[in-house]
């Protein structure tokens, strides 16, 4: 399966912990600060997550995305798209991403 849909992420952060306590778990939140929405993909082997920058609402002006080899290491990644680079964004801000491949 290419994309992991938001209903795993809710999946996953309601999961029980396993028995054993020496095993890993990202925890929830998977990530430390304010954000909602997130839409779920997988490219190549990485899993990664882009939520919404939750703020004042003309404050909502980037995305960050988060990005994991195994669900559990998180990376942030900073600022990958912001207003300025949409000249056609209305009102200058941004939420709810979401990723659709290409129809064939």
């Amino acid at each position: 399966m290419k994309y992991v849909f938001p209903a795993l992420l809710l999946l996953l952060s309601s999961c029980a912990p396993t028995e054993d306590p020496a095993t890993e778990t990202a925890g929830n939140p998977i990530v430390e600060g304010w954000y909602a929405d997130p839409e779920g993909a997988v490219f190549g082997d990485r899993y990664f997550v882009f939520p919404t920058f939750s703020a004042r609402y003309n404050d909502q002006l980037f995305f960050d995305a988060f990005s994991s080899p195994d669900l559990v290491n998180w990376t942030k990644h900073e600022r990958i798209l912001d207003t300025t680079a949409v000249k056609w964004a209305w009102r200058d801000w941004c939420w709810t991403p979401t990723h659709r491949p290409a129809m064939a």
